[in-house]
């Protein structure tokens, strides 16, 4: 029972940390600029829609809503509806691997492993599917609100990028996945400028509804294998 109570716990709080991943996902969605051979809206919806497509990708994840620290690194196998992932949020730690419609959770760092009641992956599912939100007509709509970021080239890893830069106001996609909440702040994306490009950062900073918010988002290893297999599970 206390198992299950901690996941609940920690599954509320995800929840909210899905919302200011959304919003970051939107954040991405508008643009415009200069560039070395593309505008910087063209490269974005183009590494929007490799990402949209990717079939795996590393995942590291840093925010804070309303002072509730929320922490998620790990692999996504989008190809084959799988996920390993460690997470802390409320002051909880959780190894979580998702197989499909199945969850196992670790509360003791990986020790056991124990498998949700009635499966579901604590909203997982919402965050992997955020590129499918993404409306490339904006991104044309609204092309000047989008600008080079200070720097404008920057390594990410072993990851050349350009980094962009918006206002929160500028992106009328937020309306929508804010509920119509009032949000108001900065977002900057990082896209890499290999022959396939793809979102490698985000970092949004601002408020939602009045409440203090920043998410820092990153993407490595697209479309490299990854093993993600059901762990062994106590009663």
């Amino acid at each position: 029972m206390e198992r299950v109570g901690k996941s609940r716990i920690l599954g509320a709080v995800l929840a909210s940390m899905m919302l200011i991943l959304t919003l970051a996902a939107c954040g991405g969605d508008s643009g415009g600029g200069a560039s070395s051979g593309k505008s910087n809206a063209d490269l974005l919806k183009e590494a929007a829609t490799n990402m949209k497509a990717a079939k795996s990708y590393h995942l590291e994840v840093t925010a804070n809503m309303a002072g509730q620290d929320v922490k998620m690194s790990g692999d996504i196998d989008l190809a084959n509806n799988k996920s390993k992932l460690d997470m802390s949020a409320a002051g909880q730690s959780v190894k979580m691997i998702a197989i499909g419609s199945d969850t196992y959770m670790s509360m003791d760092g990986g020790t056991t492993y124990t498998k949700a009641p009635g499966g579901g992956g604590l909203g997982i599912e919402s965050f992997t599917k955020i590129w499918d939100s993404f409306k490339p007509e904006e991104v044309d709509k609204a092309k000047d609100a989008l600008k080079d970021g200070n720097p404008k080239d920057e390594t990410i890893g072993s990851d050349a990028t350009r980094h962009m830069t918006a206002n929160i106001k500028d992106l009328s996609s937020l309306s929508g996945a804010t509920g119509g909440g009032s949000t108001e702040g900065t977002a900057d994306i990082w896209v890499t400028t290999s022959a396939k490009p793809t979102v490698r950062k985000m970092k949004m900073a601002g408020t939602s509804d009045g409440k203090e918010m920043t998410a820092e988002i990153q993407w490595s290893n697209v479309d490299q294998s990854v093993t993600i297999e059901a762990p062994p599970t106590t009663p």
